[in-house]
């Protein structure tokens, strides 16, 4: 008896899903907002598997009404706090920014080292 309740028992963990959220039908108190469309009206539902229970299709993360999130760069810049000034030019407005690193940061080239020259 206790072999075979302990078999089902792995069975199912082995048959679940990976989270609750994904199984459908199956909502729970988590709350991970999502924005999901159903029968042509968006509305937010407290997690993703709550809005696959009332057969809605998820659009994206986060509340209805907010602009979903970017997604990530593809460039994770770091820079330190090194003070080497430099002048850089971004959308033909020069700069001054502290070190090269966060002037490339900022999509700006470097134009000059140093603080940018005042022309009069």
């Amino acid at each position: 008896m206790r072999k075979s309740l302990t078999t089902g028992l792995l069975a199912f963990a082995l048959l679940a899903p990976a989270t609750p959220a994904a199984a459908a039908g199956f909502c729970t108190m988590l709350w991970a907002p999502v924005c999901a469309l159903k029968d042509g009206v968006e509305k937010t539902y407290s997690n993703a598997g709550c809005a696959k229970a009332d057969d809605a299709t998820v659009t994206h993360q986060g509340p209805c009404g907010e602009k979903p999130a970017p997604p990530p760069s593809s460039r994770s810049v770091f820079c330190t706090d090194e003070y080497a000034p430099v002048c850089g030019v971004k959308n033909g407005v020069a700069q001054m920014y502290s070190n090269k690193c966060r002037a490339f940061a900022d999509g700006a080239t470097v134009a000059d080292l140093g603080k940018c020259q005042v022309k009069r």
